[in-house]
């Protein structure tokens, strides 16, 4: 049975540098590498608030709890915007004179928030902060007059450490703290030991070990959720970030969406969320609304397709009202289109989802 998605295995650095991150960061700016995608917001809010005495956030209602958590720690206060059930944010012009950060976001590599409306927050002195951890290989994935630039590229490659932030204009006045020794040395096992399984036959021996290295990355997840700041990245992880060909990377995705759309069978019991692929978005997923999220999930686990939902609902969000919102909450689910995967596997997914709609 063919395994689809799922956990990456740690990557095998080229031996030239790609300068990808590095050419992101203005030269009058900084970058930054660092442990998770929420100690890179960490970093940046710490940084903000040196400056920020109203520390008011304007973040989206549908985000993961590890984006909204950093806000909660460095003590700013929170007022959400919604959204339309096609992932396109919707901002009120009202909040404009209550907020001093605004957090935006390209949900799947697909940046659909209005730019006019965060140009305006830049004519107030509002701060920008882009979490590009869905959108950093798209070419529209970087709002042009952001402060600060945050992600992870934990989702993209195998990576124990994928943090990153940039400061578009000057030195962070922050340093990153030290690494969490325990927690690196809990992804880097459980990595490393994925990466060994990869070539040996699915025994159900090797299939318990695999259940235990992802048992151990669960596990070094929770303990982030406790212990995240700004924690700094390791070298192995820096290395790897310096020495991976991205452009294959971008290639194989697009190739792999565009084979899904194309080929992907209609049905009432699930729906498209970007049933088109323009020239500049690079996708992170093949993400869908479906009916019955449980046992569709179950279903496709049977046929070795991973299947994810991105996100439960936080701690700190009431859907109360936010009808919209709520639904992607309910419905949404991805699955893998990264650049592991052939047009063969693209191609063993709508057989799966022609099977579901039977």
């Amino acid at each position: 049975m063919k395994q689809i998605g799922g956990y990456f295995t740690i990557e095998s650095p080229l031996p030239e540098e790609n300068h990808f991150l590095e050419g992101l960061c203005p030269k009058e700016g900084e970058l930054k590498y660092l442990m998770s995608g929420r100690c890179a917001n960490c970093l940046a809010l710490k940084d903000n608030g040196i400056n920020d005495k109203k520390k008011v956030a304007y973040v989206p209602i549908y985000t993961c709890e590890t984006v909204i958590a950093p806000f909660v720690k460095e003590g700013y206060s929170l007022i959400f915007y919604d959204f339309k059930k096609d992932m396109t944010p919707i901002f009120d012009p009202a909040v404009l004179d209550r907020i001093s950060i605004i957090s935006i976001c390209g949900y799947y590599g697909f940046s659909r928030y209005d730019r006019s409306f965060v140009d305006e927050c830049k004519r107030r002195g509002i701060t920008v902060i882009e979490d590009t951890t869905h959108s950093i290989f798209s070419e529209d994935g970087i709002y042009p007059g952001c402060d600060y630039v945050v992600g992870s590229l934990r989702k993209w490659i195998g990576v124990p450490a994928g943090g990153f932030a940039i400061k578009m204009k000057g030195k962070f006045l922050v340093s990153p703290e030290a690494i969490h020794a325990e927690h690196i040395k809990m992804r880097t096992d459980g990595l490393k030991e994925l990466t060994r399984l990869a070539s040996e036959p699915l025994t159900e021996e090797v299939m318990e070990k695999k259940a235990a290295a992802s048992t151990l990355l669960w596990d070094s997840e929770l303990l982030l959720r406790k212990i995240f700041d700004s924690q700094e990245s390791d070298e192995l992880s820096i290395n790897i970030i310096k020495h991976f060909d991205f452009d294959e990377l971008k290639r194989r995705r697009r190739e792999n969406y565009a084979y899904l759309l194309s080929h992907c069978p209609e049905s009432d019991k699930f729906k498209v969320v970007f049933d088109e692929l323009d020239e500049k978005t690079v996708p992170s997923h093949f993400t869908l609304y479906v009916n019955d999220r449980d046992s569709f999930k179950a279903f496709m686990e049977e046929r070795g397709i991973h299947a994810t939902t991105y996100w439960p609902v936080g701690p700190e969000v009431d859907l109360r009202g936010h009808d919209d919102a709520a639904y992607i909450y309910d419905h949404v689910i991805s699955l893998s289109c990264d650049q592991r995967n052939t047009v063969e596997d693209m191609q063993y997914i709508c057989d799966a989802l022609a099977e579901f709609i039977g």
